[in-house]
């Protein structure tokens, strides 16, 4: 690996960020079933009628699929038909396989694409997006159940990567300098990382415009759900027919999928302890593989940033890198109390009869909610406490 890591070498763009450019909408007329039922998808579901509807669809040839963009709306089609067959009936109604016409495709395709069988964050983030230049404004390409407040959520996460895009070129500075050993640079660059998160903090702030709490919990999430698991209604996971008659085991959607935050993370020196890390380590295994990749090659880069900072008595620097942690210690607070609502609060109100218990108080990644990112958060506040002494050896790791 080179000492110098561009960020446009990992499918990173300078306009969209991890967003998938221009991602597609509809895949040619030989793939119309699964336009058409990856579209009807949450009328289907509220109608009862998505199983029925999928073990009609016909098995489709996925070499027919020309290109990333193509493959990529392919597998965002093929997770959303999924979820609502798996979950159309709640945690009581769940099937145990998924049928050939669904499970061959999703299978190759994942697997061409180094993604997971099942809805992730690439899926109904990146890649389900689109700017209409007549409205001036973001929509989304396919909903889940839940109407306008479902395209919501899904339209604040992506401003919330727009937010990180925007200020792409001082992450880029931030690597630049450190490998150059340029504080003007890295100082520079760590005032754009405090703006970036303060302005991702106020795009996710825009989630309570047009999103309810019990919305959210109760119709939405339930099909961010993957399977496997204690905790899960389907403790083995599910057999891909025409795959294997192994069933599998794969996390749902997650937050912790956007390369945004573990990228800041591991470019400050965040440490987590090893349980915390071990799931986050995980989620990277959800991201699209050059977005790992360029988490794992900072995570290599032989000068650090924590190193750099301590080694310089540069008070500018030291200053610029300590609030760009507190920045980022007071988005992962905003995020406890987002979730605190839309979770942790919502699940208190909700009904014995709820169809979806299996959710209660974890993260649709699996993760018990509250201690997790209150670990986050107090991990990067930590750092910050330590950058007080640059002797610290926690500081020089």
């Amino acid at each position: 690996m080179s000492d110098s890591i561009q960020l446009t070498d990992y499918h990173v763009s300078t306009e969209t960020g991890f967003l998938l450019e221009k991602p597609q909408e509809y895949l040619p007329d030989y793939f119309e079933p699964w336009n058409r039922l990856a579209k009807s998808m949450p009328d289907l579901v509220t109608r009862h009628m998505m199983r029925e509807a999928v073990r009609e669809m016909p098995l489709l040839d996925h070499s027919k699929l020309a290109g990333y963009r193509q493959k990529r709306l392919a597998h965002l089609q093929l997770v959303l038909i999924t979820s609502g067959y798996m979950w159309q009936e709640g945690d009581a109604g769940v099937v145990e396989r998924l049928p050939e016409c669904v499970a061959v495709p999703l299978w190759h395709v994942s697997n061409t694409l180094g993604l997971k069988p099942v809805i992730s964050h690439p899926d109904v983030c990146l890649a389900n997006w689109k700017y209409t230049y007549d409205k001036g404004e973001i929509e989304v390409l396919y909903a889940l159940p839940g109407g306008s407040s479902s395209n919501w959520f899904f339209k604040v996460t992506c401003f919330v990567e727009l937010a990180f895009a925007k200020n792409l070129p001082s992450v880029q500075n931030v690597l630049d300098g450190v490998v150059a050993d340029d504080n003007v640079k890295v100082t520079s660059g760590l005032a754009g990382l405090t703006t970036m998160v303060g302005n991702m903090q106020s795009a996710l702030c825009r989630m309570h415009e047009h999103l309810s709490a019990d919305t959210f919990y109760n119709t939405v999430r339930p099909y961010l759900g993957g399977w496997g698991g204690s905790s899960s209604p389907l403790p083995d996971g599910i057999i891909y027919e025409g795959i294997s008659e192994e069933p599998v085991q794969v996390i749902g959607g997650s937050a912790a999928q956007s390369t945004t935050l573990q990228l800041i993370d591991v470019l400050l020196g965040v440490i987590h302890k090893p349980d915390k890390q071990a799931f986050l380590d995980e989620m990277r295994d959800y991201m699209p593989p050059a977005h790992k990749q360029l988490v794992l090659d900072v995570m290599e880069m032989p000068r650090k940033l924590p190193s750099m900072v301590a080694d310089s008595g540069d008070t500018d620097l030291t200053k610029a890198y300590n609030k760009c942690l507190t920045a980022v210690t007071q988005f992962r607070s905003y995020h406890i109390q987002v979730v605190t609502k839309y979770i942790v609060s919502a699940s208190k109100r909700t009904s014995d009869e709820n169809n979806y218990q299996s959710l209660a108080d974890k993260g649709t990644g699996g993760s018990d909610l509250l201690p997790f990112l209150k670990a986050l958060r107090d991990d990067t506040k930590r750092k910050r406490t330590n950058s007080d002494s640059s002797m610290t050896a926690e500081f020089q790791q």
